[in-house]
């Protein structure tokens, strides 16, 4: 039997936030993954509960981990509202049994317009160790659950768009290396924009999918300066996939062995 993808995500996270805590002072602290794993875990059940759905743990946990990684604020009630806002848009905003965001970037897009909460720009920087480590425990994940040409057309695509800004500009080349480094930009590449539950069905429409949110975010980043770019992309493009679902029609994904909400 297959080994659910989201052991492997999950390892990956936690490995990712261990290392943010202990390692690196970035901001992340126990606390704050305490309280956001753990409120996205006590939405997720509470919500199963209301609606009769089994519960599973390891979506919310890798919900709750991604948040912990990229989202900051000082006030602990951000911590729980973010959790609670990325779980409850999976039962609340849905078309045709699909969520309609990825849990995690709704809950950073929703809490931004608060003005309570900021994310976590660059996270590693130049430890292309670190990177090259995310990358690998991403790419077994999507390989697994189809979903690494998704990723691999979005980082091809915002890649060229940042060279070709570098080139224009007369830029060194290390720049753009530097902001394809990033580790939130690898995480929102290999855990958030790669989420079968709220991607295109086909593999021609992830591939529209993937250029849509790189050319949004990186006009949004650029043009007009919002650093978080990605993540605005993300949401909005996320809203069409019903769209480019009944114009490019394929098989639905589900966990193996889940019914999950």
């Amino acid at each position: 039997m297959t080994t659910d993808a989201r052991y492997v995500q999950i390892a990956a996270l936690s490995t990712l936030l261990v290392l943010e805590i202990w390692a690196f002072d970035l901001g992340a602290t126990p606390l704050q993954a305490l309280v956001t794993v753990g409120t996205a875990l006590v939405v997720q059940a509470a919500s199963c509960r209301a609606t009769g759905t089994p519960f599973d743990w390891r979506s919310p946990l890798v919900t709750g981990l991604s948040l912990s990684l990229l989202l900051r604020s000082a006030d602990p009630l951000s911590w729980v509202a973010a959790a609670a806002v990325g779980i409850g848009s999976k039962f609340l905003l849905r078309i045709g049994g699909k969520h309609v965001f990825n849990p995690a970037c709704f809950a950073i897009v929703a809490m931004l317009a608060t003005g309570q909460v900021w994310v976590s720009p660059g996270l590693w920087g130049n430890a292309t160790w670190l990177a090259l480590m995310v990358a690998g425990f991403g790419g077994l994940v999507l390989a697994r659950s189809s979903r690494l040409d998704i990723a691999l057309a979005f980082l091809a695509s915002y890649g060229a768009l940042l060279l070709g800004r570098c080139l224009w500009l007369g830029d060194p080349l290390t720049i753009p290396a530097h902001q394809m480094q990033s580790g939130a930009l690898l995480i929102f590449s290999l855990f958030m924009i790669t989420d079968p539950r709220s991607t295109p069905d086909s593999r021609s429409g992830r591939m529209v999918f993937a250029f849509a949110v790189a050319a949004i975010g990186y006009h949004l980043q650029f043009r007009w300066q919002v650093r978080e770019g990605l993540f605005y992309a993300l949401a909005a493009v996320s809203l069409a996939t019903p769209l480019i679902d009944r114009w490019r029609p394929s098989a639905r994904f589900a966990w193996s062995g889940t019914r999950e909400a």
